[in-house]
This record gives C-alpha cells, sequence and structure tokens, in this order.
C-alpha cells in the first residue's frame, strides 16, 4: 500500500470511530485536526501556500466553535471549509468559489472515480505486479472480518469464554455500522482525492486580476467617450439623491432621534434594507460594466471616477444609518435572527463597496471583486459560528425588557442552547404571574394568552433535549457540559 492509501484509511477510520450514532461535539474538532494533518501529510508543499494556510484555518475555526457552541451554523460553517479545503489542496490558486463547487463534485461523483482509478490500479504502471497491493487489503480486510464474526459466534456459544473476553466489545459492528463506514470512504475518498473539472479549471486560472488597458482604437474612442460620459451623468444624479437621502436620515435619526411620523419598524427596517441591497447591486453592475478596461486617456474618466468613490462613500454612510435604524428597531420590541440577518447583510454590503472601492483604485479586474468577495462571504460564515446567537438573543430579550414584554413562544422556539437562560427566569420575583399568563404575540384579541403555561413549555423543551443527548465523549461539547449544569 501507498502511503496515500494509509492516510485515506486513516480519514475514514476517523469519520467511522467519531460519527457513528453520535451527535456534533467533539468529534468535529478531532476530524478536522485528523483531515488537515493527513492532507499537510499528503503533499508537505501545501503548508507555504497562503491560500491552503487561509482555508486550513477556517476549517480549525469552524471545529473549534462546534466543540464549543455545537450550533447548525458552525456546522454548516465547518462542511463548507472541508469542501473548500478539500480542493485547494489539489490547486491553491483556484478560487474559493470554484473550490467549494470543485469540492462538492468531487465528493459527489467519488463512487465513480473510486471505480476508475481501482481499474487503474489494477492495470498497473508497468513496473510493478498490477493490483498485489490492493488485493493485499482485501485480503487483510476479509480476515479481519471473518475473525470478528467467529469471535462472536465463539462467544455465543460459550458462555466461559464470553466471560473472559467481555473486555472486548465488537458489539458496534453491524449492518448500519458497516454502510456508515461505506458511506464515509466514499466522502473520505472525495475529500482525499479531490476532483476538478479541467476545462473549468483552466479557464478560472487564466483569468488575469489585474485590469488590462482600453486598446487606443479610433473606432472605440468615440464609444467610450460616449460611456463615460453617461457614467458620469448618472453618477452625479446618484449622488445627489443620495445627498437628500443621508441629510434626511442624519436629520431624522441623529437629531430628532425617533421614527418619521406614520411609519412602523418594519417599514423603516426590513423593506428599506431590500430596496438598498437592490440598489447597490444594480449600481455595482454597471460600475462593473463601466470599469472592465482601464480608459485613462479618456474624457471624462478621471470625474467619472471622482464621483464613483463619492457615491461608494455615500452608501457607506447610508448602511450606517440603517443598522443605526436597527438598533432602534431591536431596542424598541426584541432581538431575533431575522434582526441579526439585517445586520449580516449590512456588512456584506460596506465590505463589498469596499474591496469595490479597491478594486478600482488598484486597477483590479471585476473576477477580482467577484471572488475576494465569495472568499469574504466563506469567512463570514466561519466567524458567524463562532458566536452562540441563541443565547445572546435570549440574555438581550431578557435583559431589555420586562418579563411581561417579551416574547418567550419565540425564545421557546430557538435551540436548546438558552436553556439556562429560560431556567434562570423561574427564579425571578415576577415569575409566578408569568407562569399564569404567557402573552400571545402572534394571535387576535381573543386569544391573548396561550395555553400552555411557562413551566410546561420549559419541561417539554428540556426533556426533548435529554431524549436526543448523548452522553458519549465523542458528541461532548462545552454547550451541553452548561446545559446539563443549569438543569441539574
Amino acid at each position: 500500500m501507498k502511503k496515500n492509501d494509509y492516510l485515506l484509511l486513516i480519514a475514514t477510520g476517523a469519520y467511522s470511530i467519531l460519527f457513528y450514532r453520535q451527535t456534533a461535539g467533539l468529534n468535529y474538532l478531532l476530524f478536522t485536526l485528523i483531515f488537515v494533518s493527513v492532507l499537510a501529510l499528503k503533499n508537505t508543499k501545501l503548508l507555504r501556500s497562503r491560500n491552503w494556510l487561509w482555508s486550513a484555518l477556517l476549517c480549525l475555526v469552524s471545529a473549534v466553535s462546534v466543540f464549543v457552541y455545537s450550533s447548525d451554523l458552525s456546522i454548516l460553517a465547518n462542511i463548507f471549509s472541508l469542501l473548500l479545503l478539500s480542493a485547494c489542496s489539489v490547486n491553491v490558486a483556484t478560487s474559493s468559489l470554484f473550490s467549494f463547487l470543485f469540492g462538492c463534485y468531487s465528493v459527489l461523483s467519488s463512487l465513480i472515480y473510486i471505480i476508475l482509478d481501482a481499474v487503474q490500479r489494477w492495470q498497473g504502471s508497468g513496473e510493478k505486479p498490477a493490483g498485489k497491493s490492493g488485493i493485499k487489503v482485501l485480503v487483510t480486510f476479509l480476515a479481519l472480518l471473518l475473525s470478528i464474526l467467529f469471535f462472536n459466534m465463539y462467544k455465543s456459544s460459550n458462555p466461559l469464554f464470553a466471560e473472559n473476553t467481555k473486555w472486548l466489545n465488537f458489539d458496534f459492528i453491524s449492518g448500519a455500522w458497516i454502510i456508515f463506514t461505506l458511506g464515509g470512504f466514499l466522502l473520505a475518498y472525495g475529500l482525499f482525492y479531490s476532483r476538478t473539472i479541467g476545462l473549468v479549471e483552466r479557464w478560472e486560472n487564466q483569468i488575469p486580476l489585474a485590469n488590462a488597458a482600453a486598446a487606443p482604437d479610433e473606432g472605440q474612442e468615440k464609444r467610450y467617450e460616449t460611456e463615460r460620459y453617461g457614467g458620469l451623468l448618472l453618477f452625479i444624479l446618484l449622488n445627489l439623491m443620495l445627498v437628500v437621502l443621508n441629510a434626511g436620515d442624519i436629520q431624522t435619526l441623529y437629531f430628532n432621534g425617533g421614527l418619521p411620523p406614520n411609519m412602523s419598524h418594519s417599514d423603516f427596517v426590513h423593506h428599506g434594507v431590500g430596496i438598498l441591497i437592490l440598489s447597490i447591486l444594480i449600481a455595482t453592475v454597471l460600475i462593473m460594466y463601466l470599469s472592465r478596461r482601464e480608459f485613462d486617456g479618456v474624457k471624462n474618466n478621471k470625474a467619472l471616477l471622482i464621483f464613483i468613490y463619492l457615491w461608494i462613500f455615500q452608501n457607506i454612510l447610508m448602511l450606517s444609518s440603517t443598522a443605526f435604524r436597527n438598533q432602534i428597531y431591536i431596542h424598541d420590541y426584541n432581538f431575533t435572527y431575522r434582526r441579526i440577518g439585517v445586520y449580516v447583510w449590512l456588512l456584506l454590503a460596506m465590505c463589498g463597496l469596499c474591496i469595490m472601492f479597491w478594486k478600482i483604485y488598484k486597477k483590479r479586474t471585476n473576477w477580482y471583486l467577484i471572488r475576494t468577495n465569495v472568499a469574504l462571504w466563506f469567512s463570514v460564515l466561519v466567524l458567524a459560528g463562532c458566536f452562540n446567537w441563541d443565547k445572546m438573543i435570549t440574555r438581550y430579550n431578557l435583559s431589555n425588557k420586562a418579563l411581561a414584554n417579551v416574547d418567550f413562544y419565540y425564545l421557546f422556539s430557538l435551540s436548546e442552547a438558552n436553556i439556562p437562560e429560560l431556567i434562570a427566569v423561574t427564579r425571578k420575583p415576577e415569575f409566578p404571574t408569568l407562569n399564569a399568563q404567557l402573552r400571545n404575540y402572534t394571535a387576535t384579541t381573543l386569544t391573548r394568552y396561550h395555553t400552555e403555561t411557562y413551566t410546561m413549555l420549559l419541561n417539554d423543551k428540556i426533556y426533548a433535549y435529554l431524549s436526543n443527548y448523548k452522553s458519549d465523549w465523542r458528541s461532548f461539547d462545552l454547550r451541553n457540559k452548561e446545559i446539563l449544569e443549569s438543569i441539574y
């Protein structure tokens, strides 16, 4: 067997041992450490690549987040990061967008490539006897499997043998375990021997990152001048609109300190954010078209760039005002995932505008803009998994609102991560009144209160958590430790 075969078996064994019938916890961190180490041992040159090290760092950060919080977001971030790292191990020059797509392609097609690679290995290279190592692996596997089968038969037939060998337990071996392990082998094979689509890879790697100058063609020069004039006129008008918009926001939010008359918080934040992001996207597409080449010698080019920079600055100011509106919304009502989502969209839009500024200033291509933004999105996804959002939402709502005004039904709909905070509510002096009449924020006045009490909802949540809890060390995480301590 070759070194890579041993490394693949290590990854498969780690997957089978750590994840079979387990929940997310320490197993994600251990598997990520093993897989990153396996890839590094497979090709030590990867350790000198910044792109690969960045991908590996995303994997490790997301795995630590799973161990600490075991949230769905951190798990998703870890899976995405592993797919990204897998393809990046093949070609470090590939962008994060195509690396992720190649990683998905490799895992989904792993069974086909296992068959093709096995046929190729069986035929051999002509220098060594064909398929010897593969036959040895197969024979070794069958011998071990038959040995375990006979071991279980002897245990069943002889109680004394069973008593003397009770320390040796192979009860985990079953049809379900074998299928799970084979699935893990397919996954590990796809990640370890990552595949790319050659045509797409070559096309993507040939795209330059530095903008090329526009050809000084007399036939094209008039068209370029017309484009610059049209773009200049458009961004002058857009900047004038943004001046009025930002001046109104500053006057309303920072000086008047309240909402405009006859306007709800939802209209002021959620509806506005969607239109705001759409307007930025449309203008960004226009900027990408206008900056597809360098037009240094074209008339109105410098003036156009000045107004594009001004537009970027005014949009950042507008995004800041929208974030302030969202904070007012949270302060007056409750903290929710939807309002966290508003912050995330605003952050991504603001970073995208900064990347746009850098792209124009440094004369980069549109592909540089796209690949940098995608890399940013992956990074934000991983960083978002580093927070226990359910716990933060619960703590904020409980500390900034009177208990009678808290939407507890929403808090009970969150994951079990907030159980310690919900249990702490039962110790408050005003809890008996709250427990008798839990307000209904989504129903009509005819059903003003819920039929379930706070205690009933809390008991149901704790029961559901304990029913699904895994006490195995592989599923251990710090979030479960805190929850169990609060319960017991």
